[in-house]
This record gives C-alpha cells, structure tokens and sequence, in this order.
C-alpha cells in the first residue's frame, strides 16, 4: 500500500495545494540560482538542491514530486509499523485525510514531519545526537520542525490523566492571550543564523485571525474524550512504555493547537509534528482500553474516516483529486514540466 501512495505522489498531475506554486519553484530555481546561492533562495535548502540535481538531468517535476513522495511516506510507514498494534490501521488513518494534504500537498512540512515521526525511535533509546541530526534534517526541509525538539524531554514527563486534562483546559484558557506574542521578544533577542530564519514565517503570520470553533472541534473533543476516558486504565495496565510517551506528545498537540488557537496558521502548521503521533496512538488505545470500549471505539475510527472522506470530497474539487489527472492523461505534456532555462553557472 505505501509502495501505491509513493507512486501516486510521484504521478499527479495538478492536485494538491501548491502544486503549481512548487512547479513554478523547480522551474524558476533552475532558471535564476546559481550553486553558490543555495542557501540564500528564501526557501528552504533541499528543496533547492533536489530542483537543482533533477533540473540538470532534466528530469520532469514529476521526479521532485515523487523523490518527496519517497522519503516522507517510507519514514512514516517505517514508523507505524515499528511502533503502532495495528500499523493498517494508522496507515489508513494517515490516508484520510493526511496523505492528500501533506504529502500530495505541502509536501515540504510533510518530508519534516516524517523525520520528526523518525526520529522517536531514538527519543525511545535516549539518543539525543541522533535525534538532534533527525531534526534538523528535517528543519532543511521546513522550519517548523524545530518545534519538535523539546519532545526529547516532554515524553519522559510522568503525567497523570487529570494533568492531562489541567493542560488541554489551560490552553484553552490562555488561548485569547495570545501567548505565541512571547516569541517575538524571544526572537528580537537571538543572534543566530539558523533560528532568526526560522522567525521569518513568524512575523509573516503573527498578525492573522483565528478561524473560530466549529465542526473540527467537535471532532477534536470526542478524540480528547476518547483519549482521557481510557489513558488512566491504559496506564495502569500496560508494559508498553511508548505508550505513555507518545500520549505525551498527543497531548502536546493539543497544548500547542489550543493555545495558538487565536492565530490560524500558528494553530493548524506549528504542532501538525505532534498531531501526526495520532496515527499510533489511536491504535494504541484501541489495542489497550477495555474490551468493552475496545469495539466502540474501532468502529467509531471507522465512521469517522468514512465521513472524513465523504467531507474531502468538497475539498477535493478545489485541490483537483476529484479529476485524478495523472502523467498518463491524454492532456497531458510531458515536456512542460522539464526545465528548459537554466542560469550561467559562470
């Protein structure tokens, strides 16, 4: 099934958000960047690199599309079958609606991501260097993964199912606070090449309104129900300890996704690396509430992925799935997606 979704990224044709901006990307960074200024493209810099290899060999933005496609779906797949009871079962809560999103949509955040899930298996065996390089890794190919250093730590947090739920509260409290404005001293304050890149997306978004309550949050609350009705049995009775630690980092998501609630990029992009542990967790739930719950909640997951279907569709239309245009579509010509102009290197 990954093999499917990796071919597919690689295969699409104008489908998903920003494809036409990242063709326009590989085209023009062929076009107007030399070698020696990579690192000055204002976009991050593997993306540049693989536009730049691919363009030199002149190879079709299909081959950038599918060389993401490849290191973000294997990552996560590699992740869900090391970690989740049932790895079907997350990959298909990755499919819907995650995989059309991120990873035939932002496809840099995605690669991040998968580097971040990557990286747990060393948070597991207290490897901070490994982690570390996993994450910046992953920082060259979206800024938003450096939000998920402190995840080293947090996953050693003994928290009880109440202080859980004392923190989803707090973030919902502090929400119209607007805490994420504390960063901006922070980052006035910071010398540093890496992170002061890092704060350009920041003061780009800082002054966007949030998107209010809705069905999203209703969702959001019976998973949050879901999560605190059974963390307690769970906790008491199972010897998985990654259980415990990837519920942290749930938990995190929720931290971060309420409290950012007032800015609408901050609260969907920023904690999306936790939100993505979701994928084990329900699995994990599942595997280990009780049996009188442990039916419930499977056909519940179910339903909810059918009606997450059902509710992409109008989505669909507008990111272009609903056509599923492919590189073998008669319409389609090849040779307007090879970079034709390319700068003197001299």
């Amino acid at each position: 099934m990954s093999s499917l979704l990796i071919f597919l990224c690689g295969i699409r044709v104008a489908q998903g958000a920003d494809y036409w901006p990242y063709f326009k990307l590989y085209m023009g960074i062929n076009k107007y960047v030399k070698w020696d200024k990579v690192f000055n493209a204002d976009i991050e810099v593997t993306y540049v690199i693989i536009s730049k290899i691919l363009g030199y060999f002149k190879m079709p933005f299909f081959a950038l599309l599918f060389i993401f496609g490849l290191i973000s779906v294997s990552l996560k797949t590699y992740t869900y079958y090391k970690y989740s009871p049932y790895p079907m079962l997350s990959l298909m809560y990755f499919f819907m609606p995650s995989y059309f999103f991120s990873d035939s949509g932002h496809i840099r955040q995605a690669v991040s991501i998968a580097f971040c899930l990557y990286s747990y298996q060393y948070i597991e065996q207290r490897k901070l260097l490994k982690f570390l390089i996993c994450v910046f890794i992953g920082y060259y190919f979206h800024k938003t993964s450096l939000i998920f250093i402190p995840a080293y730590w947090i996953t050693r947090l003994n928290l009880s199912t109440f202080s859980c739920f004392l923190i989803i509260i707090f973030a919902i409290i502090i929400s119209p606070f607007k805490p994420y404005l504390i960063f901006e001293n922070l980052f006035s304050n910071i010398s540093s090449d890496l992170i002061s890149e890092a704060t350009g997306g920041f003061y780009s978004y800082r002054s966007l309104e949030g998107t209010g309550w809705g069905l999203n949050d209703i969702v959001k609350l019976i998973f949050i129900t879901i999560l605190l009705v059974n963390d307690k049995y769970i906790c008491n009775t199972t010897t998985n300890p990654n259980y415990k630690m990837i519920r942290n980092l749930v938990v995190t998501y929720y931290f971060l996704f309420y409290s950012l609630r007032e800015n609408s990029i901050f609260s969907i992009r920023l904690p999306t690396v936790y939100g993505d542990f979701w994928t084990i967790l329900i699995a994990m739930i599942i595997k280990y509430s009780k049996n009188s719950y442990r039916i419930m909640i499977y056909y519940f997951l179910v339903v909810y992925i059918y009606l997450m279907s059902w509710r992409f569709w109008t989505n669909s239309v507008a990111l272009g799935f609903d056509k599923m245009s492919t590189i073998f579509s008669e319409n389609v010509d090849i040779k307007y997606f090879i970079p034709y102009e390319f700068i003197n290197e001299n």
